[in-house]
């Protein structure tokens, strides 16, 4: 108990040190990255992340890994917190974080832009990490990755989807990624069974449920509104878990002649989605609006420290991709009221 307690109190501090509107208004009138830089490091949470920073000489991905490993800094300190049986609960967090760089590494080998490969890796995961982030880096081609990859779930995940040495282009890129996140989704899943019972466990099913159900909603639409694709490419593409969206709901969506006909249709869900009727929606914010919500009420109400850790989560990664906004906006001069558009919080 005293470990979940020092965990909560973690939490919660952490959620008040949080970027706010104010933040995000004294970021948006800077006029490039040192003076974003400058911002964080004097002003925010990010300080100590920041803190040999010389602002001036600091560039855009530099900054971003900075961020990022700060908040890896603080997830960890959770992590060591924990008890035995809930541990593997947070380790969650660190086996998402191995899949995204298994996907970056997929994306340099279809792109060819290997002299990205070392400076894009998140070396702050290498202590925990199930294999060799520096051998990883090196990676050049399929085969290279699955040596990497050998001792965990991954390579046999993988495996099917190999293409031969100088036909990286042909690597199917979405089949590789559902196959890791069904992976990772089914173990969270089973993680929850196994350590939660009763009110906990429906807790931790909902948050990462809602997630799940969003995720495939966005499939569908992306998949019918970019490519027209069939119903059954559209069906091998989802997850098969279902909280408050059901798979006859989902066939009704793949069904769906028109894009009109399929945003009333996410419209009319459980979750009951703000979506404009628009020729061109980014569906992909608003289930991310929707997340950030959500897990900001979960946060705020939750009495158990591994529901308020997930739901910490999204609010961070949420943080975090409001920040690189900003960042890119301000580089490529978007106009600020342009860049707050695209901002939850």
């Amino acid at each position: 108990m005293a470990r979940a307690n020092a965990i909560a109190a973690k939490v919660r501090s952490l959620h008040g040190e949080q970027l706010d509107e104010r933040d995000y208004a004294e970021l948006l009138s800077r006029r490039n990255v040192p003076e974003i830089a400058a911002y964080l490091k004097n002003e925010t949470h990010y300080k100590y992340a920041l803190r040999d920073v010389r602002e001036n000489n600091v560039h855009r991905g530099q900054l971003e890994d900075l961020l990022r490993k700060d908040v890896f800094r603080e997830v960890i300190k959770l992590y060591r917190y924990a008890n035995r049986k809930e541990a593997a609960y947070y380790h969650l967090y660190i086996e998402e974080n191995e899949i995204k760089v298994i996907l970056e590494t997929l994306r340099m080998m279809i792109s060819g832009r290997y002299d990205d490969a070392i400076i894009q890796l998140p070396l702050f995961l290498k202590e925990f990490a199930s294999f060799d982030l520096m051998k990883i880096g090196a990676v050049r081609c399929f085969d290279d990755m699955l040596d990497v990859l050998a001792k965990t779930p991954y390579a046999l995940l993988l495996a099917p989807y190999r293409q031969p040495k100088g036909e990286e282009n042909d690597i199917s890129y979405t089949a590789c990624e559902h196959a890791l996140m069904k992976h990772y989704y089914t173990k969270v899943m089973r993680t929850i069974d196994k350590i939660a019972k009763g009110k906990l466990q429906r807790d931790l099913r909902e948050l990462h449920g809602l997630d799940i159900d969003l995720k495939n909603m966005e499939i569908i639409y992306r998949l019918k509104h970019y490519y027209h694709a069939s119903g059954d490419v559209i069906r091998d593409s989802l997850y098969p878990f279902f909280t408050h969206v059901n798979s006859g709901q989902l066939e009704e969506m793949i069904a769906a002649q028109d894009d009109r006909s399929l945003l009333k249709l996410i419209r009319s869900t459980w979750y009951h989605l703000d979506i404009p009727d628009e020729a061109e929606v980014d569906i992909g914010w608003y289930m991310d609006a929707l997340r950030f919500q959500t897990s900001k009420r979960r946060l705020y109400y939750a009495q158990q420290a591994s529901v308020m850790f997930g739901a910490y989560i999204v609010l961070q990664r949420t943080e975090l991709a409001n920040v690189t906004r900003v960042i890119e906006g301000i580089r490529y001069q978007v106009p600020a009221e342009r860049i707050k558009s695209m901002l939850i919080y």
